[in-house]
């Protein structure tokens, strides 16, 4: 059965999709042209991309989904000539040209195409739902592939716009490819934001501002780094004398044992209340959200907030109470 979809009113969401059967199917060019086609359809349906992280068969987002609407023909066009930059979605598609002569009619049909467009922002699962038709229509293009890319629909995990549970979730995104044993520090892994606001991209440098309350790139990535390793961070040439990661042998011996690990070390595992939670923040967030969206809860399964087992999360807690298989 499918799990209901919680939406909140300009809501933060850590956003999951992975490719068919779990396949590499992403090669570092794909990886480029996901990241380009996120940004451009972020513009448009009015999405703030916080953190990502693009592997070779799935990717993460963590955004803010904004419901503000455009109140002018010059920001609808505008946002439509940024979606379909660089290249045409399809040859049947309109241009950004066509649209401006047909909002200039302000007839019926320019009402239909106002209306149609507007209905396409500020929805998350519109968002999901079109950066991924639109790049399998590229990638199958490139590919001489049809048929389907991805493997169900995306997963969403509702995020408290607290700065603690923002910048948890960021981490985990951003150590995706720490995990997978690709590189030791994320900086080294370009197709992460983490990656892209050390190499000075601007659009990723504000995503973490974003996280930090607006505070100057440099202030807000000095606090995220603690996040990412902890404040006895090793230099890259004493990783490979002591990486200081402990086994998954390990940590599964120290979690039975009723143990704990550093959140830092915890974050270089499959930590499923991540992936597999309804959504993640304080008690008091928790509760609201039970509140506003009770019909979300079957009463077979009744919604409870777990404490985050395995080390002291600052007290974040989750919807869903996941008991098996919890970390990897």
């Amino acid at each position: 059965m499918k799990r209901k979809r919680i939406i909140v009113e300009d809501g933060i969401y850590h956003l999951m999709s992975r490719c068919c059967l779990g396949s590499h199917l992403l090669e570092d060019e794909e990886k480029e042209m996901l990241i380009r086609m996120m940004h451009r359809q972020a513009a448009f349906c009015g999405v703030d991309i916080m953190a990502y992280s693009i592997m070779s068969n799935h990717f993460h987002i963590l955004a803010q989904v904004r419901h503000d609407k455009p109140k002018t023909d010059e920001e609808i066009l505008r946002r439509f000539r940024v979606l379909h930059e660089g290249h045409r979605i399809s040859p049947y598609s309109m241009t950004p040209d066509a649209l401006e002569k047909a909002l200039q009619k302000n007839d019926r049909e320019a009402q239909r195409l106002r209306e149609a467009l507007l209905a396409r922002m500020g929805d998350v699962s519109v968002f999901m739902r079109e950066l991924k038709q639109r790049f399998s229509i590229w990638y199958n293009h490139q590919n001489g592939n049809c048929g389907t890319l991805w493997m169900d629909r995306f997963k969403s995990l509702v995020v408290e716009p607290s700065l603690h549970a923002m910048a948890t979730v960021a981490a985990y995104i951003d150590l995706n490819a720490v995990r997978s044993g690709q590189v030791d520090d994320p900086a080294d892994y370009r197709f992460c934001s983490y990656a892209a606001a050390m190499g000075g991209k601007a659009s990723a440098m504000e995503g973490y501002r974003m996280i930090y309350g607006g505070r100057r790139f440099a202030d807000a990535i000095a606090g995220y780094r603690l996040c990412l390793f902890g404040k006895g961070t090793k230099p890259k040439g004493e990783q490979d004398k002591d990486p200081g990661v402990i086994s998954a042998e390990k940590l599964d011996d120290v979690l039975r044992s009723g143990g704990k690990v550093e959140m830092t070390e915890l974050l270089r595992h499959r930590v499923r209340y991540f992936s597999d939670g309804m959504a993640i923040g304080s008690k008091l967030f928790l509760k609201e959200i039970y509140e506003q969206h009770r019909e979300f809860f079957p009463e077979s399964r009744k919604a409870r907030f777990a404490t985050m087992r395995g080390t002291d999360w600052g007290g974040l807690q989750v919807v869903r109470d996941l008991k098996v298989n919890l970390f990897g």
